[in-house]
Protein backbone atom coordinates (compact mmCIF):
# COMPACT_ATOMS: atom_id res chain seq x y z
CA UNK A 1 0.00 0.00 0.00
CA UNK A 2 1.02 3.23 -0.73
CA UNK A 3 0.34 6.10 1.44
CA UNK A 4 0.48 9.78 0.16
CA UNK A 5 -0.17 11.44 3.33
CA UNK A 6 2.37 12.08 6.18
CA UNK A 7 1.66 10.59 9.39
CA UNK A 8 -1.14 13.16 11.09
CA UNK A 9 -2.41 14.70 8.47
CA UNK A 10 -6.14 15.58 8.36
CA UNK A 11 -8.17 14.28 5.20
CA UNK A 12 -11.82 15.46 4.63
CA UNK A 13 -14.79 14.35 2.70
CA UNK A 14 -14.20 13.53 -0.79
CA UNK A 15 -10.42 14.18 -0.37
CA UNK A 16 -9.35 11.25 1.57
CA UNK A 17 -5.64 10.76 -0.10
CA UNK A 18 -4.90 7.17 -0.72
CA UNK A 19 -4.95 5.62 -3.89
CA UNK A 20 -7.45 4.17 -4.84
CA UNK A 21 -7.30 0.16 -4.89
CA UNK A 22 -9.28 -2.57 -3.27
CA UNK A 23 -8.01 -3.22 0.11
CA UNK A 24 -8.59 -5.28 3.23
CA UNK A 25 -9.92 -2.89 5.55
CA UNK A 26 -11.31 -3.22 8.85
CA UNK A 27 -13.37 -0.37 10.59
CA UNK A 28 -13.74 -0.70 14.35
CA UNK A 29 -16.57 1.30 15.87
CA UNK A 30 -15.89 2.05 19.52
CA UNK A 31 -20.14 1.95 20.17
CA UNK A 32 -19.67 4.56 23.45
CA UNK A 33 -17.30 6.64 21.90
CA UNK A 34 -19.64 7.38 18.78
CA UNK A 35 -22.87 7.56 20.27
CA UNK A 36 -21.36 9.90 22.15
CA UNK A 37 -19.54 12.26 19.14
CA UNK A 38 -22.17 10.95 17.05
CA UNK A 39 -25.06 12.71 19.54
CA UNK A 40 -23.03 16.09 19.69
CA UNK A 41 -22.39 16.34 15.75
CA UNK A 42 -25.80 15.35 14.73
CA UNK A 43 -28.45 15.09 17.71
CA UNK A 44 -31.67 14.48 15.36
CA UNK A 45 -30.40 11.38 13.96
CA UNK A 46 -31.49 8.18 15.28
CA UNK A 47 -28.37 5.40 15.85
CA UNK A 48 -30.70 2.70 16.12
CA UNK A 49 -32.20 2.80 12.44
CA UNK A 50 -28.32 4.82 11.04
CA UNK A 51 -27.16 3.28 8.15
CA UNK A 52 -23.39 2.34 9.27
CA UNK A 53 -22.40 0.71 6.38
CA UNK A 54 -22.84 3.47 4.30
CA UNK A 55 -20.98 5.34 6.83
CA UNK A 56 -18.07 2.97 6.71
CA UNK A 57 -18.05 3.54 2.52
CA UNK A 58 -17.80 7.11 2.92
CA UNK A 59 -15.02 6.40 5.15
CA UNK A 60 -13.37 4.55 3.37
CA UNK A 61 -13.89 4.95 -0.34
CA UNK A 62 -14.90 1.46 -1.12
CA UNK A 63 -17.42 -1.56 -0.63
CA UNK A 64 -15.33 -4.32 1.08
CA UNK A 65 -15.28 -3.72 4.53
CA UNK A 66 -15.29 -6.28 7.59
CA UNK A 67 -16.78 -4.02 10.47
CA UNK A 68 -17.02 -4.96 13.65
CA UNK A 69 -18.99 -2.48 16.48
CA UNK A 70 -17.68 -2.61 20.22
CA UNK A 71 -20.06 -1.53 23.63
CA UNK A 72 -20.40 -2.76 26.67
CA UNK A 73 -23.88 -5.07 26.51
CA UNK A 74 -26.56 -3.81 28.75
CA UNK A 75 -28.64 -6.18 30.89
CA UNK A 76 -31.99 -6.46 32.28
CA UNK A 77 -32.14 -5.58 36.04
CA UNK A 78 -35.80 -6.20 37.59
CA UNK A 79 -37.78 -3.33 39.34
CA UNK A 80 -35.34 -0.65 37.37
CA UNK A 81 -36.97 1.18 34.45
CA UNK A 82 -34.11 2.90 33.46
CA UNK A 83 -32.29 -0.68 32.88
CA UNK A 84 -35.17 -1.54 30.95
CA UNK A 85 -34.80 1.30 28.66
CA UNK A 86 -31.39 0.97 28.11
CA UNK A 87 -31.60 -2.55 27.23
CA UNK A 88 -34.62 -1.56 24.68
CA UNK A 89 -32.75 0.45 23.13
CA UNK A 90 -29.62 -1.40 22.70
CA UNK A 91 -31.34 -4.64 21.43
CA UNK A 92 -33.06 -2.28 18.66
CA UNK A 93 -29.08 -1.00 18.01
CA UNK A 94 -27.85 -4.55 17.51
CA UNK A 95 -30.43 -5.69 15.35
CA UNK A 96 -30.27 -2.47 12.92
CA UNK A 97 -26.19 -3.61 13.26
CA UNK A 98 -27.03 -7.22 12.42
CA UNK A 99 -29.15 -6.56 9.13
CA UNK A 100 -26.34 -4.63 8.08
CA UNK A 101 -23.96 -7.89 8.93
CA UNK A 102 -21.64 -5.63 11.23
CA UNK A 103 -20.08 -8.03 13.95
CA UNK A 104 -21.05 -7.40 17.40
CA UNK A 105 -18.25 -7.72 20.00
CA UNK A 106 -19.39 -7.25 23.63
CA UNK A 107 -17.77 -6.05 26.82
CA UNK A 108 -19.78 -5.57 29.88
CA UNK A 109 -21.29 -2.50 31.84
CA UNK A 110 -20.33 -2.06 35.42
CA UNK A 111 -22.91 -0.51 37.93
CA UNK A 112 -21.24 1.36 40.38
CA UNK A 113 -23.18 3.32 42.88
CA UNK A 114 -25.85 3.61 40.91
CA UNK A 115 -23.69 4.83 37.36
CA UNK A 116 -23.11 2.66 34.61
CA UNK A 117 -19.39 2.19 33.61
CA UNK A 118 -18.13 0.23 30.41
CA UNK A 119 -15.83 -2.09 30.57
CA UNK A 120 -13.46 -4.34 28.62
CA UNK A 121 -14.03 -2.62 25.74
CA UNK A 122 -10.83 -0.63 24.82
CA UNK A 123 -9.07 -4.00 26.05
CA UNK A 124 -11.39 -5.63 22.94
CA UNK A 125 -10.42 -2.88 20.59
CA UNK A 126 -6.74 -3.73 21.10
CA UNK A 127 -6.69 -7.27 20.72
CA UNK A 128 -8.46 -6.76 17.15
CA UNK A 129 -6.59 -4.05 16.00
CA UNK A 130 -3.25 -6.84 17.27
CA UNK A 131 -4.80 -9.79 15.92
CA UNK A 132 -5.56 -8.73 12.90
CA UNK A 133 -1.84 -7.06 11.75
CA UNK A 134 -0.69 -10.28 13.10
CA UNK A 135 -2.87 -12.40 11.07
CA UNK A 136 -2.96 -10.24 7.94
CA UNK A 137 -6.24 -9.87 7.86
CA UNK A 138 -6.27 -6.27 7.24
CA UNK A 139 -3.97 -3.78 5.42
CA UNK A 140 -5.82 -0.45 6.64
CA UNK A 141 -7.55 -0.11 10.11
CA UNK A 142 -9.72 2.53 11.05
CA UNK A 143 -10.43 3.04 14.02
CA UNK A 144 -13.52 5.35 15.26
CA UNK A 145 -12.58 5.81 19.00
CA UNK A 146 -10.88 8.49 20.88
CA UNK A 147 -9.46 5.89 23.76
CA UNK A 148 -5.68 6.77 24.13
CA UNK A 149 -5.65 3.19 25.95
CA UNK A 150 -5.61 1.65 22.45
CA UNK A 151 -2.05 3.45 21.34
CA UNK A 152 -0.04 0.80 21.95
CA UNK A 153 -1.63 -1.23 20.11
CA UNK A 154 -2.01 0.84 17.30
CA UNK A 155 2.40 1.32 17.06
CA UNK A 156 2.47 -2.46 17.05
CA UNK A 157 0.08 -2.36 13.95
CA UNK A 158 1.97 -0.20 12.40
CA UNK A 159 5.07 -1.58 13.49
CA UNK A 160 3.68 -4.63 11.16
CA UNK A 161 3.40 -2.45 8.01
CA UNK A 162 -0.42 -1.85 8.39
CA UNK A 163 -1.56 1.54 8.40
CA UNK A 164 -4.19 2.31 10.93
CA UNK A 165 -6.46 5.61 10.45
CA UNK A 166 -7.90 7.51 13.30
CA UNK A 167 -11.87 8.83 12.36
CA UNK A 168 -12.70 11.56 14.47
CA UNK A 169 -15.48 13.91 14.36
CA UNK A 170 -15.48 17.45 13.50
CA UNK A 171 -16.82 18.88 17.01
CA UNK A 172 -14.44 16.99 18.63
CA UNK A 173 -10.96 15.15 17.37
CA UNK A 174 -8.28 13.62 19.89
CA UNK A 175 -5.00 15.23 19.63
CA UNK A 176 -3.38 11.91 20.70
CA UNK A 177 -5.04 9.67 18.21
CA UNK A 178 -4.36 12.00 15.24
CA UNK A 179 -0.66 12.30 16.12
CA UNK A 180 -0.24 8.52 16.89
CA UNK A 181 -2.17 7.63 13.14
CA UNK A 182 -0.73 7.02 10.28
CA UNK A 183 -3.76 9.12 8.77
CA UNK A 184 -6.83 11.08 10.06
CA UNK A 185 -10.86 11.44 8.85
CA UNK A 186 -12.86 13.37 9.47
CA UNK A 187 -16.74 12.91 9.75
CA UNK A 188 -18.70 15.98 9.28
CA UNK A 189 -22.68 16.60 9.82
CA UNK A 190 -23.48 16.39 6.08
CA UNK A 191 -21.91 13.24 5.88
CA UNK A 192 -23.96 11.95 9.41
CA UNK A 193 -27.22 13.36 7.31
CA UNK A 194 -25.88 11.45 4.00
CA UNK A 195 -25.73 8.26 6.51
CA UNK A 196 -29.30 8.51 8.40
CA UNK A 197 -31.54 6.24 7.18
Amino acid sequence: MILLNPPGSVTGPGSFKYLKQMQKNLIIFDGSNFYHGAKKLAPDIHLTSFNYRKLVECITGNTDNKIQYCVGEIKRERDNPKSARMYAGQQALFYNLEKQNIAIKKGFMLKTEGTYHEKGVDVRIAIDILWGAFKNEYERCFIISSDTDIIPAIHDAMDLGKAVIYVGFETFMSRALKANCSDTFIITKDIMRRCAS
